[in-house]
């Protein structure tokens, strides 16, 4: 406990520029604004002269969290319509692979990266886990910033450039909230406890096992068993998903501080080209899906393109569209990366 007391006491000026960083991403409607705001503000203020830094060993427990947060979109409705949604699960698996190699390449031959960090930074999605692993990872703020900018443009520029897709002027909608009102009961506590204990065994075998990503990754495999089971209902309420974010945002924003301008502009300008070949690849498999499968363009379109997952529902809701489909896919591509991280890490460390 010492420990983790030393790490927020030399860290607490990146945890509040964060959390301003933030507030502020709600006000401006960002995408992922606890996550994004913190990291956009505590990369701003770190190419000043003002000192700032962050500890990793507050990582552990943010990451547990998020692996717990993710787990909980697990439920028990999804098992009885996969079946209905067989073909566009296989083309979305396709999809995502088809995505990444095309992403890997380009970054690797246009922009001269390192083959692991052109895998990470095309990777069509699970931006909060792959800025995560690279923030374990490695000690090079160069090779940080070649995954973690790419990926913030990429969910900066689908989720505001969708709406204009869908043609009418619906416009961007922020979420308010994940939908947890918990009752604050001794049982949602307990339940709770108990979720985090079961993630930090798993983290821990994992780990003996040398298996990357161990935190995220057992929390989800551990924790979603009983979500999907239903045998807990017991959720982080909203203010512990923002703290973990803004806590993940000024970790990945101090580690960009001594990136010059012009590569943070660099790494955009590719991120934003990246993001546009997603979107082709999306819309080409959204239309075969069509053609072959009767399903609907648009709705098929939204559950490819690889932008924020809330702001994806959002937007199904406002077009009139399954969000329940919509969800589905993005857990699908989501989840199949989250999974593959772990053996690509462990094959590139054995290269």
């Amino acid at each position: 406990m010492l420990a983790y007391y030393e790490a927020i006491k030399k860290s607490y000026k990146s945890i509040l520029i964060g959390a301003v960083g933030g507030y502020l991403g709600t006000l401006v409607n960002l995408p992922l604004p606890w996550l994004l705001g913190a990291l956009i503000l505590n990369l701003f203020i770190s190419l000043t002269k003002y000192q700032i830094t962050f500890d990793k060993k507050i990582f552990l427990p943010v990451l547990l969290i998020i692996g717990v947060i993710l787990a909980g979109s697990f439920n028990i409705t999804l098992l009885y319509k996969i079946h209905l949604w067989i073909y566009s699960s296989i083309a979305m698996i396709i999809c995502t692979i088809i995505g990444a190699i095309i992403t890997a390449i380009y970054f690797h031959k246009i922009c001269k990266f390192k083959k692991l960090v052109s895998i990470l930074a095309g990777m069509p999605g699970a931006f909060v886990v792959i800025a995560g692993a690279i923030n374990q990872m490695t000690d090079s703020k160069k090779e940080s910033g070649q995954v973690v900018i790419p990926q913030a443009t990429r969910v900066l520029f689908i989720v505001l450039i969708l709406p204009f897709i869908f043609v009418t002027q619906v416009g961007y909608q922020e979420i308010a909230s994940h939908g947890n009102n918990p009752d604050y009961s001794l049982r949602y506590f307990l339940e709770l406890i108990f979720l985090l204990i079961i993630s930090q065994i798993g983290t821990i075998g994992f780990e003996k096992l040398k298996i990357p990503s161990a935190p995220i990754l057992a929390a989800m495999i551990f924790c979603g068993f009983f979500y999907t089971l239903e045998i807990t209902t017991a959720r982080f309420p909203d203010i512990f998903i923002n703290i973990a974010f803004i806590f993940l945002g000024s970790a990945i924003g101090c580690r960009l501080n001594a990136l010059p301008i012009k590569e943070i502009g660099y790494y955009s300008f590719h991120g934003f080209i990246v993001s546009i070949l997603l979107l082709g690849v999306a819309a080409l498999f959204a239309y075969f899906l069509q053609i072959f499968f009767g399903f609907d363009f648009m709705a098929a379109f939204l559950s490819f393109a690889p932008g924020g997952l809330h702001e994806m529902v959002v937007i199904s809701i406002a077009y009139n569209i399954d969000p329940l489909f919509v969800t589905y896919h993005h857990f699908l591509r989501i989840f199949l990366i989250i999974f593959s991280i772990p053996f690509i890490l462990k094959y590139f460390s054995k290269n």
